[in-house]
């Protein structure tokens, strides 16, 4: 599956409404999204894990990695180089321990570990925090890894790039919540008038800026969604990740029905959804789960669409794009078409071709 990048310039100052929308001239929208600079917490992980993907995971594919970030913008190339350097730098024993702790665990479950910390949480309460965690039971030889690599890291090298880093993110952060609060963004609020129902659910989503210029990662607890953004993220990308959450709960009510679970039962026959779910989605769905996955993706880019009038032309999974696009077609209404009803339609068209 090819790594896709998308850059987009979102118009944030005008809402279209487009024919079979709801009226929605009349609402008031108020910012649900906050954006804040980097923090240590998160960036002080998700970067030692990019020397790692880039220097010792990724070895012998190399080049990919150093064509994804040079393609991405100068500063990514920039970036790159400094991963690289970085590594380059290290004593052997220090290259092991970085090994041995990514090796051990993904960069998301350390960096779930400490997400809830103070924003300005010290090096020693990550450390401290990812060592006594419950959920990562470490050895002692990792913990003692962590400790070491961690300090080590962060006063030789990670320190003055991550202060030098953080006064240019945190100036696009105020910038990107001037825009959401003059525009009173509330993606709820939009959902709910789009598609005629009451979300039971209320999203804090929160975004913090990372140093990672070509991947992010999210976090969730209790009602609260937490995602790391890119440098180059616009507004119009962080819509994406409030309207793919809030898409959950509109299928949940349907999707352990057994008309849903049938037609699941029968895509175990489609070659191409299976083969990527094998490749690509075992560790992180039950097929069935897989089935709702592309669909929601799907919707929340027609949400997305009718939000801002982005055409999509690209796929995270196998059906999110046709998916997207049939809702398109048959111009979705809520009000003569449930949406069960689409979903169980739009894969039995698919099991037909």
């Amino acid at each position: 599956m090819n790594i896709k990048r998308l850059i987009v310039i979102l118009n944030i100052l005008s809402i279209f409404i487009l024919t079979g929308c709801k009226n929605t001239k009349d609402i008031n929208y108020n910012s649900d999204i906050k954006v804040n600079g980097p923090s240590l917490k998160i960036s002080l992980i998700q970067t030692a894990y990019e020397i790692y993907t880039t220097n010792i995971e990724n070895l012998s594919n190399n080049s990919t990695y150093e064509d994804l970030y040079n393609n991405t913008s100068r500063a990514a190339k920039k970036h790159y180089k400094w991963l690289t350097k970085t590594y380059n730098s290290m004593d052997d024993d220090m290259k092991f321990k970085l090994k041995n702790i990514f090796d051990s665990n993904s960069s998301w479950s350390y960096t779930n570990s400490v997400i809830n910390l103070d924003d300005n949480a010290s090096v020693s309460d990550i450390v401290d925090t990812l060592i006594s965690s419950k959920n990562l039971s470490l050895s002692s030889d990792l913990q003692n890894d962590i400790d070491v690599f961690f300090n080590y890291f962060y006063n030789d090298y990670f320190k003055s790039y991550f202060n030098k880093e953080k006064s240019s993110l945190n100036k696009k952060a105020s910038k990107l919540n001037e825009l959401l609060s003059s525009n009173d963004v509330d993606v709820k609020k939009f959902i709910e008038n789009v598609c005629g129902v009451t979300l039971s659910n209320d999203y804090v989503c929160t975004f913090y800026y990372s140093l990672n210029p070509i991947s992010s990662q999210s976090f969730e607890f209790d009602n609260n969604i937490v995602s790391t953004i890119e440098p180059n993220t616009s507004v119009k990308d962080l819509l994406r990740v409030p309207f793919h959450k809030y898409s959950h709960s509109l299928f949940d009510s349907f999707t352990d029905t057994p008309e849903f679970l049938d037609i699941c039962n029968e895509l175990e026959s489609d070659d191409e959804l299976v083969s990527v779910y094998n490749e690509y989605g075992r560790d992180a769905y039950h097929f069935n789960e897989w089935c709702e996955e592309n669909l929601i993706e799907g919707f929340s880019k027609y949400l997305d669409y009718r939000y801002s009038q982005y055409e999509y032309d690209f796929s995270n999974f196998v059906y999110d794009l046709d998916f997207y696009n049939y809702l398109r077609k048959i111009n979705f209404n809520p009000d003569k078409v449930n949406l069960k009803d689409v979903c169980i339609d739009f894969y039995t068209l698919c099991l037909e071709s």
